[in-house]
């Protein structure tokens, strides 16, 4: 009998696409850098997905994938800026602006609220996810959270789950 569920949130709950491109776009905008079009959307939204899985086969730690991808993008569109911290701090905030759920994914959680223990698993940043979760109310829904960052480790590894 089913008691507990783990959920995802990017990808399952919430649209990360969405966020990932108002996020991008309104960086875009805070540093002067132009217009973000929806072919460099791609290519970028393409790089990320690269760096989190290589993150999910232990390649790379969660720092690289953080940085690294930005350094290749930028790199990529030929776009001159090198202050990569300060453009995903930026990015991490603007994550957790906006909040986009997945078909059903409200409804669903909020129908199992009080039927089954409920959390939130995931490998986003603190700093984005809680937003997120704060800004949609999902916060209020699960009964409790798990954010790789407070836990230190990436799912998913066993330690994460344990």
């Amino acid at each position: 009998m089913i008691k507990t569920i783990l959920w995802d949130i990017d990808g399952t709950l919430l649209d990360f696409g969405k966020s990932e491109e108002y996020g991008i776009r309104k960086c875009f905008e805070v540093f002067g850098l132009g217009e973000c079009t929806d072919e460099m959307l791609l290519r970028y939204s393409k790089i990320n997905r690269k760096y989190w899985e290589r993150l999910e086969r232990n390649e790379i730690i969660k720092q690289q994938v953080l940085t690294e991808r930005f350094i290749e993008f930028f790199k990529l569109e030929n776009i001159d800026f090198n202050d990569i911290d300060k453009f995903n701090d930026e990015y991490q905030m603007r994550l957790g602006d906006k909040y986009f759920f997945c078909n059903n994914g409200l409804e669903t959680v909020t129908v199992l609220k009080g039927k089954y223990k409920q959390y939130a698993v995931t490998n986003g940043t603190f700093v984005a996810q809680s937003r997120k979760l704060n800004q949609s109310g999902l916060i209020d829904i699960f009964d409790d959270v798990f954010i790789s960052d407070k836990i230190g480790f990436e799912k998913p590894s066993i330690e994460f789950f344990d």
